[in-house]
C-alpha cells in the first residue's frame, strides 16, 4: 500500500508526531510505501527519528509579508493586536501555505497513493493538501480538543475570533476556497485516537456522514519500561501551556510531605514563558518554591529516566484527546493520577486514579500515593499491565484495518 502523511509542523514532539514516525517505521518495516510531507521540520526540536524517515519539506517561497506589515504598522503590541494587522498578516500566511498544500497534493497525485493522511491540529482554515488526487482517499486525523459549542461546520470546527472569521470570508472569495472544496469532496474517512474525539466530532456534527474510526496511539515498550527505581518525586511531562492546567499539579503538592517534590518537564513557546512564571510564583504562595522544578525542553532520553524515576505520575489537563505521556508513564510502570475528562480515562481505565478537577480532591490522593509504598507497588502493577494493552505494532494493525475499509 502507498500512503503519504501530511503535517504542517513535525517539529514539536507531540503525541500526533510520534504516532506518524512510529507508525511511518513500522509500515516500512512491512514493506509498505510511505512518505511524509510537511512545510516545516525543525532539527533540533523534533523527534529524531524524523531524521532518519522519508520526509519531505516544502519551504515557504512567498516574499515576507511580515516586514512589510511591521513596516506599515509599526512594531509594538499595540499595532500587533490592530484588527487590520491580524487580518492582514493571517490572510498572507493561509495564502503562502495554501500555495505549499498544493505542491504537496501535486507530488501525492504523482505517487498515486491509496490513502493520504492528514494531520489536523484545529486550525481555522484546512489546506487543500487532497485537491490532485486522482480519487476520494483523502483521511483526516483529528488531533484538537473539545471543539466549542456554537461551531457547526464539518471541517474545521472551532470557534474562531473576529479576525479568523473576516479570513474565512476572504478566502472563500478568492480562488484557494474553490481549492478548500474541491480537496474537502475527496475526504474519505476521518480517524480519531479515541472515542472521546469522535463522540465530540460527531456531537458537533463535524462528521459530515464520513466514516469515522478510532486509531489509538501505541508505546515503545523498548524504550518505556520498568526499571524499580523510585525517587521521592511526582512528575509531569508534556507542554508548558496553559490548556495542561499545570496549577492544578502545583496546588496538589501543598498537601504533601516537606521530602517530597514535583517536577515539571516539557517543551514551552516564547509565548508561554509568562505560564512558566506563573507556575513559579504560584508555588512561592503556596510555599512549597523549593519542592519545584521545571525542566524546559528536555531530550528524549531525559524523559524516559525521569519517567522510570518518579514515584507518580501527574496529568491535570481535562482536553487532551489520548494523552500519550500518561500511556508511556504507564508502561514505565508508575502511578497515574489523572483528571477523568478528554481520552486519558480511556488509556488509564482502573489502573490508576481519575479525578474531578478538584483541588482538595488532588490533594489528599497524591499525598496519599506518595505516602503509601504499598498502593504504589499495586498501583505499578496495574499501570504496566494495562499499558501492554497498546503497542505502536498494534496501532498500524488499526491504521491498516481502517484503511482498507475506504476500498
Amino acid at each position: 500500500m502507498k500512503i503519504a502523511f501530511v503535517d504542517e509542523d513535525l517539529s514539536p514532539r507531540t503525541g500526533s508526531r510520534r504516532f506518524t514516525s512510529e507508525v511511518t517505521r513500522e509500515l516500512k518495516k512491512r514493506g509498505h510505501e510511505v512518505g511524509l510531507f510537511t512545510t516545516r521540520l525543525n532539527k533540533d526540536t523534533c523527534f529524531k527519528a524524523y531524521l532518519s524517515l522519508p520526509c519531505e519539506v516544502f519551504s515557504k517561497r512567498a516574499p515576507d509579508s511580515g516586514r512589510f506589515l511591521r513596516r506599515s504598522f509599526g512594531n509594538d503590541q499595540r499595532t500587533r493586536d490592530n484588527l487590520l494587522f491580524k487580518v492582514a498578516n493571517n490572510l498572507s500566511y493561509c495564502l503562502s501555505q495554501a500555495d505549499l498544500a498544493m505542491d504537496m497534493s501535486a507530488r501525492m497525485a504523482e505517487m498515486d497513493c491509496d490513502a493520504v493522511l492528514a494531520h489536523y491540529h484545529g486550525s481555522h482554515w484546512f489546506m487543500p493538501y487532497f485537491y490532485y488526487l486522482r480519487r476520494p482517499s483523502g483521511v483526516v486525523f483529528l488531533n484538537v480538543t473539545e471543539p466549542l459549542p456554537r461551531r457547526r461546520e464539518a471541517l474545521p470546527f472551532q470557534e474562531l475570533p473576529l479576525y479568523g472569521e473576516i479570513v474565512n470570508k476572504a478566502l472563500r472569495l478568492l480562488p484557494v476556497g474553490r481549492w478548500e472544496q474541491i480537496s474537502q469532496e475527496k475526504i474519505r474517512m476521518l480517524m480519531g485516537p479515541s472515542r472521546y474525539l469522535l463522540k465530540q466530532a460527531e456531537k458537533q456534527g463535524s462528521l459530515g456522514g464520513r466514516k469515522a474510526e478510532i486509531v489509538p496511539l501505541g508505546v515503545d515498550h523498548s524504550e518505556f519500561y520498568p526499571t524499580g527505581e523510585e525517587e521521592p518525586f511526582a512528575l509531569y511531562v508534556g507542554r508548558i501551556h496553559p490548556h495542561k492546567s499545570l496549577e492544578l499539579a502545583v496546588m496538589a503538592m501543598k498537601g504533601s510531605a516537606t521530602g517530597q517534590s514535583l517536577v515539571i518537564a516539557g517543551d514551552i513557546t516564547g509565548q508561554c514563558l509568562w505560564y512558566k512564571e506563573k507556575l513559579v510564583h504560584l508555588a512561592e504562595k503556596l510555599k512549597i518554591s523549593d519542592r519545584l522544578k521545571i525542566i524546559v525542553s528536555p531530550s528524549d532520553s531525559e524523559v524516559v529516566r525521569l519517567m522510570q524515576r518518579c514515584s507518580v505520575f501527574l496529568f491535570p489537563s481535562t482536553i487532551d484527546t489520548f494523552g500519550l505521556v500518561v500511556l508511556e508513564a504507564m508502561a514505565c510502570g508508575k502511578p497515574i493520577v489523572a483528571c477523568n475528562r478528554g481520552g486519558p480515562p480511556e488509556i488509564v481505565g482502573d489502573a490508576g486514579f481519575l479525578l474531578e478537577p478538584d483541588i482538595d480532591e488532588w490533594r489528599k490522593t497524591v499525598s496519599r500515593v506518595l505516602s503509601d509504598s504499598k498502593l504504589r507497588l499495586q498501583m505499578q502493577e496495574r499501570s504496566l499491565q494495562r499499558s501492554m494493552v497498546f503497542s505502536w505494532e498494534k496501532t498500524t494493525d488499526r491504521l491498516l484495518s481502517a484503511l482498507n475499509l475506504m476500498h
